[in-house]
């Protein structure tokens, strides 16, 4: 099992949740750029690597927090969450990410 720092996922939650905030009163048109978390397989998630895959991770943490209504969350649970996701991932790549990650951490 992938375990994953949780130094890493206290940093990067922190971040998500910070720029959630900012960014949802941004009134910008989508650029070219512009991603839709709902786009992605486990397996594009697996794919990244590094900082890539933990900011990935980060936003989905984030991602679900916020559909909670909470900025409060425990660096043990994520981690956990995060290890079942990438479980899952490695099992089943044509799985919808966040979709997996939601279900997961539900």
């Amino acid at each position: 099992m992938f375990k994953f720092n949780t130094g890493v996922i206290t940093v990067a939650a922190l971040t998500a949740l910070s720029f959630a905030g900012t960014s949802a009163l941004a009134a910008d048109p989508p650029s070219q750029n512009a991603r839709d978390l709902k786009d992605n397989t486990c397996k594009d998630v697996m794919r990244l690597s590094g900082q890539d895959r933990d900011v990935a991770l980060a936003l989905a943490h984030g991602y679900v927090l916020g559909k909670k209504g909470t900025t409060k969350f425990e660096i043990d649970r994520l981690a956990l969450i995060t290890d079942k996701f990438i479980d899952h991932c490695l099992d089943n790549p044509k799985d919808n990410a966040l979709a997996a990650f939601e279900k997961i951490a539900n």
